[in-house]
């Protein structure tokens, strides 16, 4: 009887193992599918994140930077749409889709509202990006925009962040050189009396095919400020 007992257990621990993939844990597993149609990863510390398309949002954003180096914006704006709707702690997302979005004929204005959005927050990569587009000879070129946004970038510390990304320096020493010295009084003043304000995407409004606890976490590390 003992013999029989054991071999049932045996056979029982078989089972399981192979039901669980050669016996790895709960935090090994890869992404899986859940009935609502989402993707989700689970990390090493017990977080999961999800977004449509079976995509998680690094892997949007690694995919968006791949894209933008080959030149095809319009996969770009594809990818992270989605990702930058999540809001706080993805302003890394929203400046590089407004980047793309700025340069498409009917895109502009929702360019620079990404962009905007991301600067808001205190994100230097996108108030350097609204300082060039507003001091570049376009539409919307804008002096005292250009000075505003340029003197907050100048006195963002955290440009020493890890990660952070700077941008050429050229087009802005030029932009330096070229602003009225009003524009740039102007700026300053604004800069000045400056608060981080975070866009939040509507409380009763998941984004288009995103669940509302993935927001807040960020891409490669950027975290949710305190409100």
């Amino acid at each position: 009887m003992r013999r029989a007992a054991l071999v049932c257990v045996l056979l029982a621990a078989t089972a399981l193992a192979g039901c669980g993939g050669g016996g790895r844990g709960p935090r090994e597993r890869g992404p899986e599918r859940e009935d609502n149609g989402m993707i989700v990863d689970e990390r090493p510390d017990g977080t999961r994140i999800g977004v449509r398309s079976g995509r998680d949002p690094n892997r949007a954003y690694i995919e968006a930077t791949e894209f933008k180096v080959k030149g095809d914006c319009p996969s770009v704006i594809t990818l992270l749409r989605p990702v930058a709707n999540l809001g706080p702690g993805y302003e890394n997302a929203q400046t590089l889709l407004g980047e793309c979005l700025v340069v498409q004929a009917d895109g502009r204005d929702e360019g620079l509202m990404w962009i905007a959005r991301a600067a808001d927050a205190g994100w230097p990569e996108a108030q350097a990006l609204l300082a060039t587009t507003y001091g570049a000879d376009s539409p919307v070129r804008n002096g005292e925009e250009a000075a505003y946004w340029l003197a907050l970038y100048d006195a963002n510390t955290s440009t020493a962040r890890v990660g952070f990304r700077a941008p050429d320096p050229r087009p802005l020493d030029a932009l330096r050189a070229s602003l009225s010295e009003a524009d740039k009084a102007a700026g300053a003043r604004r800069a000045a009396t400056w608060q981080a304000k975070l866009w939040l995407p509507p409380a009763d409004s998941e984004g288009p095919g995103l669940r509302r606890e993935d927001r807040g976490r960020g891409v490669f590390g950027q975290q949710r400020r305190p409100l």
